[in-house]
């Protein structure tokens, strides 16, 4: 009987950690690097000092150059204002959102919303919203924000049985690569996450990254993703997902990760979107 119970008990562990994710995402954000996360490792004395010296040297005399064309613009390369917004992806049954000036299209400016729900076929689901407007070809703006929830097997302690976590996004992005099959954008912002109705609200400087491949109509892939050090703790949502594109609308499945400290939430996700 004792050896039953052994082999019972063993077969519910993964069952019983899977349990109030939510928690754990609070837990590490609330702990801080105090939890580990931090490095307080230094290295002191000359040696250290030489080494910052051979860095700076090997970056402002051979690499900066390099860099800058890597960041923002190589020598010989097409500069932003060569090119325009399609109307929406594949408007003209060919390229994706950029278009090249000559094509007689005149649009400076973009706007996308798009939304989803998504699930981790556990306890945890929530929704997703996201804003992203383009004022000229080489910048844009982007707002999304995350709200999740998780069924609790017993009330919390505030008598509640939903479990609450958020994350909020306020970013621009540099339009890198902009080839009317392809797009590839950088940039920063600010993060910011609730961690419950009773809690804190954490901020964090965040970098961020992101591509779009229009491979062919009406199909395309998505990828971005950011990341950030909230009270010294790090977190990183990301995502992918398949596009298709029914004219100035679109329809998209993929993968929504979220991930503070060592507590992460894959997510399968299904939305859609818009043009403007």
């Amino acid at each position: 009987m004792k050896k039953l119970i052994f082999l019972f008990a063993i077969a519910a562990l993964p069952v019983l950690v899977q349990a109030q994710k939510l928690e754990g995402l609070r837990g590490a954000l609330e702990n801080g690097s105090s939890g580990g996360n931090g490095n307080g490792s230094g290295d002191g004395g000359g040696r250290g000092g030489s080494r910052d010296l051979f860095w700076a040297d090997f970056f402002f005399n051979i690499a900066l150059r390099p860099t800058w064309w890597l960041l923002f613009r190589g020598p010989n390369e097409m500069p932003p204002n060569a090119v325009g917004y399609n109307d929406y992806p594949y408007a003209d049954d060919e390229n994706g959102l950029y278009l090249p000036l000559d094509m007689d299209n005149e649009k400076r400016m973009a706007l996308q919303i798009n939304g989803h729900f998504q699930s981790d076929e556990d306890a945890v689901f929530g929704g997703y919203f996201q804003t992203k407007w383009s004022p000229n070809r080489a910048l844009s703006l982007e707002v999304n924000h995350l709200q999740l929830f998780e069924t609790l097997d017993a009330p919390n302690s505030a008598d509640e049985t939903t479990d609450h976590f958020s994350i909020t996004n306020f970013s621009f992005g540099y339009n890198r690569v902009h080839h009317s099959r392809f797009q590839l954008w950088w940039g920063g912002g600010l993060m910011l996450l609730n961690p419950g109705k009773e809690s804190l609200l954490y901020g964090s400087p965040t970098l961020n990254m992101g591509l779009t491949w229009y491979i062919k109509r009406p199909l395309s892939l998505y990828a971005d993703g950011q990341i950030g050090f909230p009270n010294g703790v790090y977190a990183r949502q990301h995502q992918a997902r398949v596009q298709v594109h029914l004219k100035r609308y679109m329809i998209y499945a993929g993968y929504q990760g979220t991930k503070v400290g060592d507590v992460s939430i894959p997510s399968a996700a299904l939305g859609a979107g818009v043009w403007f």
